[in-house]
């Protein structure tokens, strides 16, 4: 049976993209998992094991560093990436597709076999109070300004007016960015991952940007029996078909942006692909609510 050193992804949405193949690591033997700040959060449901002297070494963050740290490892498996090659064992192309198809096939070569989409088990107890028919908005973004849609004010303004109860969250230390962009409309506290999660589950819909924490909405509603399909992904400069949550509805400002997808943390022109409306967004929540 080997042993597992896990190297989880840097960016919160790329670690629930992970969840699959992480989890089926897990349960093919002792792992340890390392990572982010939110590795417990995210991983704490998996078994793990204080793995001293690995066997494998997985290596989901894409960097030089976490090849070289792990060089002793006698495997080391992990994506093909600018230098670190060499440092690899087993190394991985990118998939062309989904980065869950990336994911899944680092996990193959390590040996295991990755099925399903991400996951997330929460418990409905660690979810603040909920309001009514309470459509969960998460409007901020690590990536910046690039993925940041702008129409989620005007898009709370119009589901209260619907009669729907707009609630907004985000993550830990953007209290005074939530606080500028929600106005006058209720907000979540700073929360676990868990407890954020079990809100998104308990919501009528989510809507956020192709971000972490709607990966994470996207996740612990699959895993209550929840509607996937009711998390509303306003994807700017990313493209659905390669990073958006797998099963929400994807929204974007349409085709003949010839700079598109782009990954790029700043924009020359202005991002018009943010410029999705409102409208087509506060229809698919009101005919997903009812």
């Amino acid at each position: 049976m080997p042993r597992f050193l896990v190297r989880a992804p840097d960016h919160l949405g790329d670690g629930v993209l992970a969840l699959p193949a992480i989890g089926a690591l897990a349960a093919a033997g002792p792992c340890r998992i390392v990572g982010p700040g939110w590795t417990r959060d995210l991983y704490g449901h998996l078994p793990q094991a204080p793995v001293e002297e690995p066997d494998v070494a997985v290596l989901f963050k894409p960097a030089f560093r976490a090849a070289w740290e792990a060089r002793r490892v006698p495997r080391r498996v992990g994506l093909r990436w600018d230098l670190r090659g060499p440092l690899l064992t087993d190394p991985v192309e990118a998939s062309p597709g989904h980065r869950l198809d990336t994911y899944a096939a680092i996990a193959a070569a390590a040996g295991v076999v990755v099925t399903g989409a991400p996951s997330l088990p929460t418990h409905r107890a660690a979810a603040p109070p909920l309001p009514p028919r309470a459509v969960l908005l998460l409007p901020l973004s690590a990536s910046g300004a690039v993925v940041e849609w702008g129409g989620f004010r005007a898009l709370a303004d119009r589901l209260s007016a619907a009669g729907l109860s707009p609630i907004f969250a985000a993550g830990p230390g953007q209290d005074a960015a939530l606080a500028h962009v929600a106005g006058p409309h209720p907000r979540l506290p700073a929360l676990p991952l868990t407890a954020l999660g079990a809100a998104a589950a308990g919501a009528v819909g989510v809507v956020g940007n192709d971000s972490g924490l709607t990966h994470l909405a996207a996740a612990a509603r699959r895993a209550a029996g929840a509607a996937v399909k009711a998390v509303q992904v306003v994807c700017g400069s990313t493209s659905p078909a390669r990073t958006a949550a797998p099963g929400a509805t994807a929204h974007t400002a349409g085709p003949g942006l010839g700079c598109w997808p782009c990954y790029r943390k700043t924009c020359a022109i202005g991002v018009p692909c943010l410029r999705v409306p409102v409208a087509p967004v506060l229809a698919a929540v009101l005919g997903r609510a009812g």
